[in-house]
């Protein structure tokens, strides 16, 4: 595996554990089936990653990260909007 990919599973395993990704995931309004659909897997595997049941690993932790840095990036654009 390539070195930025062993990084970006770094980050997501953080974001997961730190409950980031799942507040994250709240704050869009988006459901576990919708993130779960966008990354390819199974709603029950986003379940366990956000649960701390399962760790991340795969494409479709890989895909969850993308997700998640986007998520992020809008999340900042609206706290930027709001203190504007």
């Amino acid at each position: 595996m390539a070195q930025v990919h062993v990084l970006r599973l770094a980050e997501v395993r953080a974001a997961v554990s730190s409950g980031e990704a799942e507040r994250l995931r709240v704050e869009a309004q988006l459901s576990i089936g919708e993130v779960a659909r966008a990354c390819g897997v199974d709603q029950s595997t986003v379940w366990r990653w956000e649960k701390g049941a399962r760790r991340p690993r795969g494409l479709g932790a890989l895909a969850y990260g993308d997700l998640l840095e986007t998520l992020r990036a809008q999340a900042a654009q609206t706290n930027r909007k709001k203190t504007a």
